[in-house]
């Protein structure tokens, strides 16, 4: 058996590639084979793990090791290829795509975990989403359409995101970003599809479409969601004032937000957005445009857990 890696050396500010070195120590000490490729600029997760879909016609486990941002790209990459199951080890700041799929949170529990699981990769099956709209790709966590997607925006423009992040202070700018935002960001009237039904919102803050509870690092934005179940849960809030807005963002971490009036949630398979003004968009947190958006559950992939 030889295990391959995708590795992100400098997720969670460089500290992903010295997590990488204790795998490596622990991989040899345990004469297990491997091959490893790290990516050295956005984008690259999806073309190496590509290749390695391309290369083997076997099935194979391909593990990707970094952040939520490491995991979007190597799903990308491969989420098209039957014969490749994927791992992940979490060493990025978010790691909504591991507490998605309850792993440990420690390096070396999901590096046993993994090992233990391999000969059950068959029996674990995860929901891929596709999204269209100015740009089409696949999401593992969720899409964002609106405030949250205008913060992520703001926040990763910043020139103090990566100072902030090197001093372990990275949230403080999500922060500032929502606080600032909530003053200036104007809700819109939405037009939301699922399934065959059809919903008008007139002041819409956001839509989250998520394939699991958690986004923006531990928030339960969807707390009944499952990723294995074909199906997507869709969060709207609606017509609520500033302060709720506040409240619900301190609410989100314990799922109690979705007991609160404005917030209303849904579950179907295709949901298309529409508004009047360009909606803001983000796919497990990267841009990817604004204006309208078609989603659907696309396909199943096996992972490790």
């Amino acid at each position: 058996m030889v295990l391959h890696f995708i590795v992100n050396p400098s997720a969670k500010n460089g500290k992903c590639k010295k997590i990488w070195g204790k795998i490596e120590r622990e991989l040899q000490r345990r004469h297990i084979h491997y091959h490893v490729v790290f990516t050295q600029k956005q984008g690259d997760g999806a073309k190496l793990a590509q290749q390695f879909a391309e290369q083997k016609h076997e099935p194979f486990i391909l593990i990707a090791v970094g952040g939520d941002g490491t995991i979007h790209e190597v799903m990308n990459g491969v989420a098209m290829y039957d014969h490749v199951a994927v791992g992940y080890i979490p060493a990025g700041t978010g790691n909504d795509f591991a507490r998605g799929i309850k792993l440990p949170t420690k390096w070396n529990k999901v590096f046993d975990h993994i090992l233990s699981s391999i000969k059950h990769t068959g029996d674990h099956l995860y929901d891929i989403g596709i999204f269209q709209g100015t740009k089409r790709g696949i999401f593992v966590n969720n899409v964002g359409c609106g405030f949250d997607a205008q913060i992520s925006r703001k926040v990763n423009a910043s020139k103090w995101k990566h100072i902030l992040n090197q001093l372990y202070l990275g949230k403080f700018v999500y922060v500032f970003y929502l606080l600032k935002e909530l003053f200036t960001y104007q809700p819109t009237a939405v037009q939301l599809t699922v399934d065959q039904k059809q919903y008008v919102f007139s002041k819409v803050w956001l839509v989250t479409v998520a394939n699991h509870p958690y986004y923006g690092g531990g928030m339960k934005i969807a707390p009944f969601a499952q990723s294995n179940d074909q199906h997507f849960d869709v969060v709207v809030v609606d017509d609520v004032s500033r302060l709720k807005l506040l409240a619900l963002f301190v609410t989100v971490f314990w799922g109690g937000h979705v007991k609160m009036k404005g917030v209303h949630t849904f579950k179907g398979k295709y949901i298309r957005v529409t508004s009047h003004t360009a909606l803001p968009l983000h796919a497990d947190g990267e841009q990817i445009g604004e204006g309208e958006i078609t989603i659907l559950v696309n396909k199943q992939i096996r992972v490790v857990k």
